[in-house]
């Protein structure tokens, strides 16, 4: 798109869609604003009417002269499509754990689907990988039990592929408990309970960094719904690519067979806080992972509590440490947060899933 308006720049995460069915065209501009959060805007001609000149001139008729003034430069920028240079959202990508030859367990590469290796190749070939992940290079090694697949790098001193095909192990059988006895007693007695070692911390600490910048630089949307501040991530790629693989954890727990139904990204604003409620029908049971606090309290744990009614009635105050993770059947239990008080921030990841012949809406 050319000319841009003068002093700035063509936003190159911009997506314009043309509503030409109408008379005037309307145009959807989708685009990250950094500092702010991601806009969606439909461009008219009775609302936006500088950008919608502007578009009209460039998108329909072709022109390569049009002037912009001060009312179309500062709309174009409101709706994200032009930034001065160094207000231009920044491309934020996933880093990867690096391994080298003598670090870590055995590594696998993503086998094709009807490569004969049982269980483990299944579950290695239904891996939902982000689009943006490239697969050159990714290994992946198992955690927890086998019963997760957590993508590294293979460093350039090693050569590609050598660990991947003679570093062999078992695969975990399919009834063994990914979780203690005591565990399931307590979620199948209180309706909630503690998880360990949930994802590997290196990727809770990358998870952390990667959502936060996101929000950063525009790319979440921010949501202010009763008093709720935070920006947020609706089956994000790379949140989805954990979110099935969780699934044969939550069916233990559960005692019976779950299926995902969608993730959820919040990074919470101070000021903002989370109303008591009970979940709608998709989020039967949900997994809250802490990705990211400060400050931290004395003992190393989030002073801002997630807070449970439980079935005796009984107020319960978790605070979860970083990586740390709660299972919780939120159709049943109230839960809620208090005010984040200025100056802390809070990312949570959180994973839901409903029983496996539940047949209703999953978003």
């Amino acid at each position: 798109m050319s000319p841009s308006p003068p002093s700035l720049e063509l936003n190159p995460s911009a997506r314009i869609s043309i509503h030409d069915y109408e008379q005037p065209p309307s145009f959807l501009v989708e685009a990250p604003i950094k500092g702010a959060s991601f806009s969606s805007v439909r461009v008219c001609a009775d609302n936006l009417p500088g950008a919608h000149a502007f578009l009209c001139s460039t998108l329909i008729d072709g022109r390569h002269d049009v002037q912009v003034g001060e009312q179309e430069a500062s709309e174009l920028c409101r709706i994200g499509l032009f930034a001065p240079f160094d207000a231009l959202p920044q491309a934020v990508t996933y880093q990867f754990p690096l391994r080298g030859p003598a670090q870590g367990g055995p590594l696998r590469s993503r086998p094709c689907a009807d490569e004969p290796d049982g269980r483990t190749t299944q579950a290695l070939s239904a891996l939902r990988l982000p689009a943006e992940w490239t697969e050159n290079g990714l290994r992946f090694e198992p955690h927890h039990h086998g019963s997760i697949w957590s993508p590294v790098r293979v460093s350039s001193a090693e050569e590609p592929g050598a660990r991947s095909e003679h570093g062999h192990f078992e695969a975990e059988a399919p009834k063994t408990a990914l979780d203690s006895e005591a565990t399931r007693a307590h979620f199948e007695r209180e309706g909630f309970a503690l998880l360990d070692d949930l994802l590997p911390a290196e990727h809770v600490e990358e998870l952390g960094r990667y959502f936060q910048a996101l929000a950063a630089q525009g790319f979440l949307s921010c949501s202010e719904d009763r008093g709720t501040r935070r920006y947020i991530a609706h089956n994000d790629p790379v949140a989805n690519f954990w979110h099935g693989q969780l699934n044969e954890r939550v069916s233990q727990l559960a005692g019976r067979r779950t299926k995902p139904s969608y993730s959820f990204v919040s990074v919470y604003l101070a000021g903002g806080d989370l109303f008591w409620h009970t979940d709608r029908p998709p989020c039967e049971y949900t997994i809250t992972l802490l990705l990211d606090y400060a400050p931290l309290d004395a003992e190393g744990r989030s002073p801002w509590a997630l807070k449970l009614t439980g079935r005796d009635g009984t107020i319960h105050s978790l605070h979860q440490g970083i990586g740390e993770a709660l299972i919780f059947k939120g159709r049943e239990l109230r839960h809620g947060r208090d005010t984040l008080p200025d100056g802390h921030r809070s990312t949570s990841l959180l994973f839901h899933f409903v029983d496996e012949d539940y047949d209703g809406v999953m978003e």
